[in-house]
């Protein structure tokens, strides 16, 4: 009998296990790159501690929601953050990182009062979107922090209609705007002698049951924003008049179609600084915290599109809890 000559390499890499080799490798490659990802986002989350200008303790929560998969803001995102906040305790200043299209503005609510129950200062940094409910949350906040490129939206309430089969989000104000519209045809078709059937036709075939719950949603969201500016990010302006007028004016703005026309419309830093008076921190494109933002939301990014179904992020630098599947509205 001849003497087995010892193989110049592992078996498993030859013939009929070279797939499961590969498989394995695979597997092992994916890991390290999820760990060594989420080691720099830590470090990113650490980098942007250090942007403060505090002087006090700070925390970071980035809180991110997948709108190719369509995440929202809702119910499910409250223990989360909840979870995310108690592992970074009381602070002085809180920092929210936040980006999305929206969601439940009654779960907008609930976040700012969690995020307020752990700090002194309150503020959100809007990375890129931070949009309907996420502006909500914004708008609850002490100070903005914006980039180039980073924006809010209107807050006006959105309900959804049915329109030859196919589901449509219509601004609630649209619905009130129209009666108001109607309303006003009819009397001046009266008051100039004129036929108003075909006005009073139309007015017939409104829900004014859907109308007022469209008016309540409308006086909702002014409520909790007026809330939180009044007592917070205007809360230092003097008199009484010049703050009514200041909140009122970010009203006006953002929960009328009537400034900003469409919900996802666009409103920049300087939008928001310099003509809705809000208390925004503008970053350049060269300002070394604006760079660090970015660099976490790309890397959050990049984790949402190699992750399959992921719906949102909520991470800390101690903890990451991740929504397996996007939620809609």
């Amino acid at each position: 009998m001849s003497e087995e000559k010892e193989p110049k390499e592992p078996k498993y890499t030859k013939g009929v296990d070279k797939p499961r080799a590969e498989v394995l490798s695979a597997v092992l490659l994916e890991h390290d790159l999820y760990s060594a990802q989420r080691d720099k986002r830590i470090e990113l989350l650490k980098r942007l501690e250090g942007h403060s200008g505090s002087g006090g303790s700070v925390g970071y929560v980035a809180f991110l929601c997948s709108e190719s998969l369509g995440a929202s803001i809702d119910s499910s995102d409250v223990p989360a953050i909840g979870d995310a906040l108690l592992s970074i305790g009381e602070v002085d200043q809180l920092n929210l990182l936040i980006s999305g299209p929206g969601g439940d503005g009654t779960i907008a609510e609930k976040i700012i009062e969690l995020c307020r129950a752990h700090c002194k200062e309150f503020r959100v940094v809007i990375p890129n979107r931070a949009k309907s409910a996420a502006t909500l949350i914004a708008l609850g906040s002490d100070e903005i922090v914006m980039g180039y490129c980073s924006e809010i939206g209107p807050i006006d309430a959105q309900v959804m209609i049915v329109v030859g089969g196919v589901p449509r989000y219509v601004s609630a104000q649209s619905f009130i705007d129209s009666k108001k519209s109607l309303e006003a045809d009819f009397k001046k078709a009266v008051k100039a002698k004129e036929d108003p059937r075909a006005v009073l036709q139309q007015i017939a075939t409104l829900d004014v049951t859907f109308i007022d719950h469209c008016g309540k949603l409308m006086e909702f969201g002014n409520d909790v924003a007026r809330k939180y500016l009044e007592n917070h990010m205007f809360s230092k302006a003097a008199p009484q008049a010049k703050k009514k007028a200041l909140v009122d004016k970010v009203l006006k703005g953002l929960s009328s179609v009537g400034e900003f026309k469409v919900h996802g419309r666009m409103i920049n830093g300087i939008t928001a600084k310099d003509d809705l008076k809000l208390n925004v921190k503008l970053l350049g494109k060269s300002d070394e915290f604006w760079k660090d933002i970015w660099q976490y939301y790309i890397r959050a990014e990049v984790l949402f599109n190699k992750t399959p179904g992921l719906g949102k992020i909520v991470e800390t630098k101690d903890e990451i809890l991740m929504l397996g599947r996007a939620s809609k509205n």
